[in-house]
């Protein structure tokens, strides 16, 4: 299997999310020194200057307004955080990114597949192959995940409200599938309107599944409108997948050379 990912990219979203973080605390912070301010500086008290006569006026604001400003920052750089920094997984000595453990979970296939990791527009996650195209949204929160045909519910618990600013978020991966699926048929058609895709667009399958990265995550699943998997699983789900729609070795390369063409690949 070829590996056709941006690690620039990658890199440059880690750190900006560091960034944010950081400076979602250090706002927390002002907040905090601003909470003190009717102690350190009484507004009975004459303002030793225009700043802190400014302060002892508008300190509540500051402070409240730090705080809704903070957690923000805070939440945001832990979305970026959650994607695309590695961490320590549960019941794993390993130290990963979540791309890393969706390359090392597919590793088998020969070179005949391409993986695409945030080197394509609009496709974090792509797998080209002899079954066509599978598309992947990727997960990487923990704890309990209920799937009732397109409607996806984390169920209420004391944990998750502690960590709620620390999570990526569920959202509706279903319909994230669905739309990816939707912009990489679009770019297989800008391809072959630009005759840059050597087959038709519309002879190429794509599919979508929805992928837990996280070993620690607990799936319950009824009759989801996308197929919903925990990384260990997805090799087997792209195989039997996909029994029906095999593309010619030709087509193949003509797709992933094309692919491979649009895509931003870097090692740093």
């Amino acid at each position: 299997m070829k590996i056709y990912r941006n690690l620039a990219e990658i890199k440059r979203k880690e750190s900006l999310g560091r960034r944010i973080t950081l400076g979602g605390l250090a706002v927390l912070f002002i907040g905090l020194l601003a909470s003190f301010t009717p102690t350190w500086f009484p507004p009975d008290q004459p303002a030793a200057n225009a700043l802190i006569g400014f302060v002892q006026s508008y300190w509540a604001y500051i402070s409240f307004g730090s705080l809704a400003l903070g957690f923000l920052a805070s939440n945001i750089g832990s979305y970026y955080i959650n994607r695309f920094a590695p961490r320590r997984w549960p019941d794993s000595n390993r130290i990963a990114r979540p791309d890393e453990l969706v390359e090392q979970n597919l590793k088998g296939f020969d070179d005949k597949y391409g993986l695409f990791l945030w080197s394509l527009p609009d496709a974090p996650y792509l797998l080209a192959g002899p079954n066509g195209i599978q598309v992947f949204i990727v997960r990487g929160d923990k704890g309990q995940v209920n799937v009732s045909g397109d409607r996806w519910k984390e169920p209420f618990s004391i944990g998750r409200m502690f960590t709620a600013f620390t999570r990526e978020g569920l959202g509706n991966p279903g319909r994230e599938v669905e739309e990816t699926k939707q912009k990489v048929r679009e770019l297989l058609q800008a391809g072959e309107a630009s005759q840059k895709l050597g087959i038709q667009a519309g002879n190429v399958p794509i599919e979508g599944a929805v992928v837990f990265v996280n070993p620690a995550i607990n799936l319950t699943l009824d009759n989801p409108t996308v197929p919903v998997v925990a990384v260990a699983q997805l090799k087997k789900v792209i195989r039997t997948g996909g029994k029906n729609q095999q593309m010619s070795n030709n087509d193949v390369r003509a797709l992933t050379d094309y692919l491979q063409d649009v895509s931003v690949v870097s090692d740093l």
